[in-house]
């Protein structure tokens, strides 16, 4: 057997095995504040930050663009759930397409970005940066506006996206998409340097796809493979009936994709491994009229 196709099955073995742990933690992981479980546990230090009580509209650790304001809907309007709903901004993209677009952001480190993906130091904002996360969301979106990119993503690693500071925008992401959406229901994508993206189409683990009006749980892990420090594992956890009938979480949470980032290994624009802390961190919409959100969090993990 040739050493690459080797390394190929043993790295697929090693990723087997990472998600097996994660999957015998079961009914028995235990649950955050919110009653979310957790299916990895908390690094004992580490930046972590959830939404709570907290308006992201004035808090300084949350975020939109565009001026974008959100609006906190009834705790009593559906089943007990706290939610909020964003509205979408029209744009154009970088590509000269037109769309709509809503952006969340969550700041767990505080502070300021300092780095980029070519000057980081493990991290780019501070050395208190999430690096091996878990990042949550309950999201439903409203009136698809434009089909060939419907999609949620989640953006983690990363900083500012500007086109005066290209390199700031140093991130990873993986999406969830309506099945209209032209790259696909899964992706990974990297657009270290603002906009130019590589997005590697992933074939879904699930029956599932993004659908309007309907709530839908969103889980990704991004970790250091402890077997290989040149790896890093992306895993996007789904749930598709995510409220019980009073409204709490019901944690049914299901593998739908993964990708693993591995040092060289080239996506287009890209052969960098990403495997450093991220300042910002986003919960992101397209294609839609408006996004509702609930429980939004990151926290430090300790990998399995």
């Amino acid at each position: 057997m040739k050493y690459g196709k080797f390394l190929a099955l043993f790295s697929g073995l090693l990723l087997c095995s990472h998600l097996g742990a994660i999957a015998q933690a079961g009914p028995s992981a235990p649950l955050d504040a919110d009653g979310v479980q957790m299916l990895l546990p908390s690094a004992p230090a580490g930046s972590r930050l959830r939404l709570n009580a907290t308006d992201p509209n004035t808090s300084t650790r949350f975020g939109f663009d565009y001026k974008a304001k959100a609006t906190v809907r009834s705790a009593n309007a559906q089943q007990g759930i706290n939610y909020w709903n964003l509205p979408a901004t029209p744009l154009t993209y970088a590509s000269g397409a037109t769309g709509y677009t809503a952006r969340l952001h969550l700041y767990a480190s505080g502070g300021m970005q300092n780095f980029n993906w070519k000057t980081q130091k493990g991290y780019i904002g501070n050395p208190a940066d999430v690096k091996n996360q878990e990042f949550t969301a309950y999201v439903r979106v409203h009136e698809m506006l434009t089909p060939q990119i419907a999609q949620v993503t989640l953006k983690i690693r990363g900083g500012k996206h500007s086109e005066k500071d290209p390199d700031a925008s140093s991130c990873t992401m993986m999406s969830f998409a309506s099945s209209s959406n032209a790259g696909g229901v899964a992706r990974f994508g990297k657009e270290l340097s603002h906009p130019s993206y590589d997005y590697t189409k992933l074939t879904p683990a699930l029956d599932a796809t993004l659908r309007e009006n309907t709530w839908v749980g969103l889980k990704l892990l991004s970790y250091t493979n402890p077997k290989n420090a040149f790896q890093t594992i992306n895993q996007l956890h789904i749930d598709t009936t995510p409220f019980d009938a009073t409204g709490k979480p019901a944690n049914q949470w299901r593998l739908l994709s993964e990708y693993v980032d591995e040092e060289g290994k080239n996506t287009g624009h890209y052969n960098q491994l990403v495997n450093w802390g991220g300042w910002q961190t986003t919960l992101r919409m397209d294609g839609y009229r408006s996004i509702d959100f609930a429980y939004p969090s990151v926290r430090e993990i300790l990998p399995p």
